[in-house]
């Protein structure tokens, strides 16, 4: 289980199996994409702060950004 809190406070939790041999170099970088992903959906002029994030655009990213973590 890995954990990442951004200094607004968003929190975000990879979970993966103990047989993956993932570095911790590769988990940083994992998290730093989904905070970039996260920044940009939630600076779209149409979101309302507080609201459900529905944005196919982040979706289709964290689904990539995890496609590539469960290479490892």
């Amino acid at each position: 289980i890995y954990g990442y809190a951004t200094n607004t406070k968003i929190k975000f939790i990879i979970v993966l199996p103990s047989s993956n041999s993932l570095r911790d170099n590769d988990v940083k970088m994992t998290f730093k994409k989904l905070h970039a992903a996260y920044s940009n959906a939630v600076c779209n002029p149409f979101y309302i702060p507080g609201d459900q994030l529905n944005s196919k655009s982040f979706d289709s990213a964290v689904i990539e950004i995890m496609g590539n973590i469960s290479r490892f």
